[in-house]
């Protein structure tokens, strides 16, 4: 091709309008659209938009380097995953902290334990005046810092915001708590995960900050909501102030197991949840005794063996997850309790320690209209013979089935110290597939571009932060070089021969 025509070529795509150019450069990746944002002016002003799009601000280093480019960015961004915090000595979250960043450069903290970096006034202040003017935030999320004293009020700067998170945060003492109205709020998501307070004292008290977090959840546009013991949402919801209409519900209950009772207020709270259709309960969960009329519009239930028998009787389950290892006994007991309410169940996770041969069959007998399968163990395995006759002498019989899943989880050592018992999560440890890998869409999704940032976020935190790229796994199953077995079935195939 002559220079010329080429020449002709590219001056010919040069014209085409930005409205044309953008959904072409959505398709790219980060790397590759910074360097289209490098190749010209044109470029630039319409990739820039995609480029900031989401943004994760975890240094202030990172913030003072990116300050004048932020300041420019048009339109603003529509998530922001914010974690700094400034420097406060008494804090327990800071006490890690190992330099004060500010305009002028880094203040070395001499008696710090551990490199970690926060802002000083100045640059804290300045930190929250630009966070505020990106008024077309939809997500925000806030990890792992010091919470700002007008926390409550900058959730309100944002009208389109429609998902908040708050995880592994400490709620500094306000001395006037806050006297702001969030049922106005126009949130749809709400995530709560590992909130510390200043003060160790009982949080019951509706004045401490940590329970004012909880108002959060009286936005009247709330659907889904994430919370766990560290703050018990629902204890601010009473008959004279309802429950906003949830669709899922996630709650992380403590990893002990030698409490027998339900959170005070719990059960009153489910019950007043009539549009709820899924419901996550993580860790230890003591039975739940729930009435006939409760939860009509249950669908998808993720839960402990503990609670499966109450929540499955007189509903019709769809998606059903055994999250905790199961024993076969009480397990092949409580199919038999319910089994007239499992006909309904298409799609099935449980995981058992020591696997049986005949827990097929008892699969086929209780589920039969199963479409997904997913089964973990512990010890032992499956025969040959099982292995062989799985498809002639069990599937066969459900007609529905397009996939099942069968592998070893091996268990992780036993804990030998206290130290060790209270760090153990038994969601992640036992067995349990995380929220994100069972046949449950996340309910945090948000957006697939979200690794799009100013700074790549490597950290390793325990609790998943509410992005798309994060939350959900393709193919709704652990990793294959985990799985031992893995049947994939055409719909109408015949396996019976």
């Amino acid at each position: 091709m002559s220079t010329a025509a080429s020449s002709s070529k590219v001056t010919s795509s040069m014209t085409l309008p930005n409205e044309l150019w953008l959904p072409i450069f959505e398709y790219l990746p980060p790397r590759s659209l910074r360097n289209v944002v490098l190749t010209s002016k044109k470029f630039h002003a319409v990739a820039i938009r995609l480029l900031y799009k989401h943004l994760i601000l975890t240094s202030p280093t990172s913030f003072v380097t990116a300050r004048s480019a932020l300041s420019s960015i048009q339109p603003s961004p529509h998530a922001l995953l914010l974690s700094i915090s400034p420097f406060v000595r008494t804090v327990e979250q800071l006490q890690e902290a190992v330099a004060v960043v500010s305009f002028d450069g880094l203040k070395p903290i001499t008696d710090a334990y551990q490199p970690s970096l926060v802002a000083d006034t100045a640059l804290y202040n300045t930190l929250l005046s630009q966070v505020t003017s990106f008024t077309s935030l939809r997500q925000l999320v806030f990890r792992g810092m010091i919470l700002p004293g007008n926390f409550h009020s900058i959730v309100h700067d944002f009208p389109h915001l429609h998902d908040l998170a708050v995880v592994h945060c400490t709620v500094p003492f306000v001395r006037a708590p806050p006297d702001i109205d969030h049922t106005s709020l126009n949130i749809e998501t709400l995530t709560l995960l590992d909130i510390r307070a200043t003060s160790r004292s009982d949080d019951d008290d509706m004045n401490l900050p940590r329970t004012h977090l909880r108002l959060l959840a009286k936005a009247s546009t709330l659907r889904t909501l994430t919370y766990d013991h560290t703050v018990w949402v629902h204890r601010i919801f009473t008959s004279s102030s309802p429950s906003p209409p949830l669709t899922a519900l996630d709650v992380k209950f403590p990893v002990q197991k030698d409490r027998p009772r339900v959170p005070m207020g719990f059960i009153p709270f489910l019950e007043t949840l009539p549009s709820l259709q899924t419901l996550i309960l993580r860790n230890h969960v003591p039975a739940l005794s729930l009435s006939s009329s409760a939860l009509p519009a249950l669908c998808a239930i993720s839960a402990p063996f503990s609670a499966i028998t109450s929540l499955c009787s007189g509903r019709s389950i769809v998606k059903l997850d055994i999250r905790d290892e199961a024993v076969l006994t009480p397990l092949y007991k409580a199919f038999a309790e319910v089994h007239s309410d499992l006909s309904t169940v298409q799609e099935l996770s449980l995981f058992v320690g020591d696997w049986d041969d005949e827990l097929m069959l008892a699969i086929v007998v209780h589920f039969p209209n199963l479409t997904k399968l997913q089964i973990r163990y512990a010890r032992g395995g499956p025969s040959e013979d099982t292995i062989i006759g799985m498809g002639s002498r069990t599937l066969y019989a459900l007609p529905h089935l397009v996939s099942v899943h069968i592998f070893c989880i091996p268990l992780p050592p036993l804990p030998q110290n206290f130290l060790e018992t209270n760090n153990l999560d038994d969601d992640t440890a036992y067995g349990a597939p995380g929220i994100d890998d069972t046949y449950f869409q996340s309910m945090h999704d948000i957006d697939l571009d979200t690794d799009t940032s100013l700074e790549q976020d490597n950290s390793d935190d325990d609790y998943s932060i509410p992005y798309r790229c994060r939350a959900r796994n393709s193919h709704n199953t652990l990793p294959a070089i985990y799985q031992d077995i893995d049947m994939d079935l055409d719909v109408g195939m015949d396996i019976g021969t």
